[in-house]
Parts: structure tokens; sequence; C-alpha cells
């Protein structure tokens, strides 16, 4: 194999690679300061990178296909955020839900294709 024949990366793949990144970055900050109790004014710009570097991966996953909010993909997307929701919503669960998102998050990052682009409309793999 010469150098010619080596794969490219695309510059689309190139920035989901840095921002999925960078939310895993600043949102292990963020919850490590909540998990030590660390005041919620010290936190406030984490919780505010945590969410853009989140927002930014929600588009670059969504411009992947159409098909993905419907895909293993797109619903452990909805299920990540619906634990954020349900945890900024009740305070018992400061802690607890960005623990639950982590964990969803990051088994939904794993999943094998099969799974993630499996489509609950089609009931098939959805490229």
């Amino acid at each position: 194999m010469t150098p010619d024949d080596e794969r490219r990366v695309s510059t689309a793949r190139r920035v989901g690679i840095s921002v999925r990144t960078a939310h895993i970055l600043v949102s292990s900050i963020y919850l490590g300061g909540r998990l030590w109790d660390v005041p919620a004014d010290r936190l406030r710009v984490w919780r505010l990178l945590t969410t853009l570097t989140g927002a930014a991966l929600l588009v670059t996953e969504v411009r992947h296909n159409r098909s993905w909010p419907h895909q293993g993909r797109g619903l452990t997307t909805m299920a990540h955020l619906g634990v954020l929701v349900t945890g900024h919503l009740s305070p018992r669960l400061a802690k607890a839900a960005p623990v639950a998102a982590m964990l969803i998050g990051s088994l939904g990052s794993h999943l094998p294709r099969s799974v993630r682009k499996w489509s609950i409309l089609t009931r098939t793999v959805v490229p």
C-alpha cells in the first residue's frame, strides 16, 4: 500500500470526531463537578460547554441520514436527552441524571451497527 492508496478521512468525519471528543471532555468535567458537590455557579461554564457541544454533536449526527430519529442511534440520543431533562427538573436527580446520561451516551455510541442503524419504522437496518 502506498500513501496515495491510504483511505482519506472526510472533513465531516474529522469534525464529528472533534465534536464528540470535546463533548466527552467537557461533560466529564461537568459530571465530576456534580459528583464532588462543586457549587452550581462554578460549574456554569462547563454546563454551558456541555450543552453547546452536545447540540453540535446532535447536528453532526442528524446530518448523517434523515432516518436517524427512528433508528437505534436516534432513540438512544432521545433517551440521553430525556434523562437530562428529568434531572434538570428534579433536584433529587441532580447527580443521578448526568451519570445515567453518560452511561446511555457511552452505550449508544458503542452499539453494533445492526442496532445503531436499526429502524423502528421499517424494522430493518437502514444505512
